[in-house]
């Protein structure tokens, strides 16, 4: 979206609506030829706010960098309110991470196709529990609207989608999609339930994650995790990831979604 005074740009915003019910936004930026720079963003930011309240759009999402005070105090305006400080984290890969998780045997795993979309979509409701990820999320969305949304970063592909168990009981579940122009691969989502959790299994789990990153060849692995979820940024740390961006995530419900 542009905004114009006298016949010339003086600003533009971006937003992109996802086939899982998020917008993504770009907040106004402003010429420093704009007669009004503070009316100019205001006007793009009530024009993008209608936009998501018109459309099937349930939340709209803004990542600001951490101590951005001028942009946050303008979307707190328009009703956005903070979600999480996001960590991203990355890791090299290498020939050696092949051999990184042992094959004990114990633990198994299943990939994704529509006949176990029920079972990926229970676990990930179940990771939910007690999560310490973007609490403020807590009942948005449920299994099936997450497997959609995470279908949608990246390049999909079943094999790399990854539900774990231990006999007949579901443990967990990786979701990792490529990024070719990248020459990465993304973990997009990485859940245990809340039964087998201190019990080394996240460990493992990521461990094999990570190894079978590496089979594919990429040369980097990468992430976002809530800054504040200490036990995953410990274990993504023992597992060599580094943070390398931070973000402040800002969210807003759509209108529809406010008045349920």
């Amino acid at each position: 979206m542009t905004a114009e005074a006298d016949g010339q740009v003086v600003g533009a915003a971006l937003l992109m609506h996802q086939l899982d019910g998020v917008t993504l936004v770009w907040p106004p930026v402003v010429s420093c030829q704009a007669p009004a720079p503070a009316a100019v963003e205001d006007a793009l930011m009530t024009r993008m706010c209608d936009e998501i309240d018109r459309t099937d759009s349930r939340l709209a999402q803004i990542l600001l960098a951490p101590g951005d005070t001028a942009e946050t105090e303008l979307i707190a305006r328009f009703g956005f309110e903070h979600l999480a400080d996001l960590c991203f984290m990355a890791r090299t890969l290498s020939a050696d991470d092949v051999a990184l998780s042992p094959n004990d045997g114990e633990l198994e795993f299943d990939t994704f196709d529509d006949s176990r979309a029920d079972r990926f979509a229970s676990v990930i409701e179940r990771s939910y529990q007690d999560s310490l990820d973007c609490p403020f999320l807590d009942g948005f969305r449920n299994g099936r609207a997450a497997l959609v949304s995470h279908r949608l970063s990246g390049q999909f592909d079943p094999a790399g989608w990854r539900l774990y168990r231990q006999g007949a009981d579901d443990i967990g579940i990786t979701l990792t999609n490529e990024h070719p122009e990248q020459n990465a691969i993304e973990l997009v989502y990485f859940g245990i339930v809340p039964e087998f959790r201190g019990q080394g299994f996240g460990r493992r789990i990521l461990s094999d994650s990570v190894q079978a990153a590496a089979f594919t060849g990429r040369s980097t692995m990468f992430l976002a995790v809530d800054c504040g979820n200490i036990y995953a940024n410990n274990l993504y740390g023992e597992l060599n990831f580094t943070e390398v961006a931070r973000r402040q995530a800002m969210v807003r419900r759509s209108a529809r979604v406010a008045r349920e």
